[in-house]
């Protein structure tokens, strides 16, 4: 069955069939995330999939899923980037904006 147009079901079809890598790169940070006490969900209502942290801090990546962006608006400069390679170094660094907290990872026991 194929979800209505306009509704959180669509969204999330209509962003994984347009930005599969997108998808894959965010739910691989969002697992990082949990290390420094972040639990982000992906969000799926404005096209493209997002991490939404706080009001003031939104992450992306690009259609391929190569690099992620992270900053106060969606999909808008000025924003911090890096590859998706450096995942724990992009996990750290939008830690440390949130603040003093969450700036040093959670040991697991």
């Amino acid at each position: 069955m194929i979800p209505h147009y306009g509704t959180p079901a669509s969204d999330r079809l209509n962003a994984a069939t347009r930005y599969p890598g997108a998808i894959a790169a965010l739910k691989s940070l969002r697992i990082e995330l949990h290390t420094h006490r972040i639990y982000p969900e992906i969000s799926y209502d404005e096209g493209q999939p997002r991490l939404v942290i706080s009001t003031e801090l939104t992450v992306w990546a690009d259609r391929e899923g190569m690099f992620f962006c992270w900053g106060t608006v969606h999909l808008e400069e000025p924003a911090d980037h890096a590859p998706v390679d450096d995942l724990v170094k992009v996990a750290r660094c939008i830690a440390e904006r949130l603040g003093e907290h969450y700036a040093e990872p959670v040991n697991p026991s």
